[in-house]
């Protein structure tokens, strides 16, 4: 594709937190491993990480909820209830647009079909208690930039409800020693893990 058509499309990229940055552009971790899943071709991956952008944006979130909440839809209907929630003219690029938010919402596994007609769908459970990313962006020399640990713990609770838990975590260099033992055992917290006698968490086995 030619590069003015891939920058038509970089606002909505950006507002669903695929791409970032200013007049350079780059993939969030959430593109890249999106990309990634796309690149060898896995389909679980690719559902998971589609319904994680999904589940992290209002908009696409809101969309898929309309389709529940209906029980079922007309595709033609589903794209001007798209472009009308955007707030955008009834033009052949808006609805172009649309169909690939159906897309994205098919791929998510958020909507599927059924008798010709939309329906909400029933996404690929996430693992059990997992942590799902971890990534540290270390500061410079300089000890006014913090840096920055993220960290996202997973919990999957039947029937096919997935819960996201995010812990965003800033702290200077000097105040990194001991930080790791620290969120492990607020992550031993969350899961649950039975305190020991010294009034510890004893890690799960």
């Amino acid at each position: 594709m030619g590069k003015t058509v891939i920058s038509a499309n970089n606002s909505f990229l950006t507002n669903i937190g695929i791409i970032e940055g200013g007049k350079t552009k780059s993939a969030t971790s959430r593109g890249a491993d999106l990309a990634k899943a796309l690149e060898h071709e896995i389909p679980d991956e690719i559902q998971r990480n589609w319904a994680r952008v999904v589940n992290e944006n209002e908009f696409l979130n809101k969309m898929a909820v309309a389709v529940k909440i209906r029980k079922a839809m007309e595709s033609s209907a589903f794209e001007a209830h798209i472009a009308y929630s955007a707030g955008e003219a009834k033009v052949a690029a808006v609805m172009t647009g649309a169909r690939t938010v159906i897309d994205i919402l098919r791929a998510a596994g958020v909507v599927g079909e059924k008798n010709g007609q939309l329906v909400a769908g029933e996404p690929i459970e996430s693992p059990g208690k997992e942590v799902a990313a971890a990534r540290v962006e270390s500061a410079p020399s300089n000890k006014d930039v913090p840096s920055k640990i993220d960290y996202e713990l997973t919990d999957s609770f039947p029937p096919g409800r997935v819960f996201t838990i995010q812990l965003r975590i800033s702290a200077k260099p000097d105040e990194l020693e001991g930080l790791g033992t620290k969120i492990r055992n607020l992550i031993r917290d969350i899961q649950g893990a039975p305190e020991n006698d010294e009034g510890g968490t004893t890690p799960e086995s």
